[in-house]
């Protein structure tokens, strides 16, 4: 297996953390537990949005982002279907996240079966490394097949685009809910431009 290793590591994040106080504990918990499987509970996180915990949202997507620009655009799919992945791990599943959270699983679920359909069996799968916090990251990405990949990267970035406008909307009517996924939205969306780079 070929790899692949990004360096640089969000923010320490709080994402099982307590709102406002102190959180460290629970933060590096909130990080290693993105090594679970998604069958089990998320994280208990904080009932309302926070600056601290949307802060390590939007560092931990700019990671994402960082480690799948170092694969060819054959690989970004997946890649972004695993970040993502990695990501909603972190989330906690009920409060003013769950939205949040839902949006983005459903991303990488339908990233992931975009990939699964159109997969280069010929190509190897690359290892990427994403260093955080405490924790080495080591995640298998597979590519496309190359004739496909214009198509399926086009797929992709709807799929994005979809997600950013379900985020924007999930949070209104809630001024303060509002601007946090104003800001996971704006990250998410900076990732698009993985996708146009063909």
């Amino acid at each position: 297996m070929h790899k692949a290793q990004v360096r640089g590591s969000p923010s320490p994040s709080q994402f099982g953390g307590d709102a406002e106080s102190g959180g460290d504990a629970a933060e590096a918990d909130g990080v290693r537990s993105s090594s679970t499987s998604t069958s089990t509970a998320a994280p208990v996180g904080p009932a309302s949005v926070t600056n601290s915990v949307t802060t390590a949202v939007v560092a931990q997507i700019s990671t994402a982002s960082a480690a799948c620009e170092a694969v060819g655009t054959t690989y970004r799919t997946d890649c972004l279907a695993k970040e993502l992945k990695a990501l909603v791990k972190n989330l906690p599943a009920q409060g003013e996240y769950a939205a949040a959270r839902e949006a983005l699983a459903t991303a990488s679920d339908e990233l992931a079966k975009l990939s699964r359909q159109n997969r280069d069996y010929s190509q190897p799968r690359l290892q990427i490394t994403v260093p955080s916090d405490s924790e080495t990251k080591r995640r298998p990405v597979a590519a496309v097949k190359q004739e496909t990949v214009a198509e399926t990267n086009a797929k992709a970035l709807a799929i994005l685009e979809d997600t950013t406008t379900v985020l924007l909307r999930s949070a209104e009517g809630n001024n303060d809910v509002a601007l946090h996924y104003q800001r996971i939205a704006q990250a998410l969306n900076s990732s698009k431009v993985l996708l146009r780079s063909l």
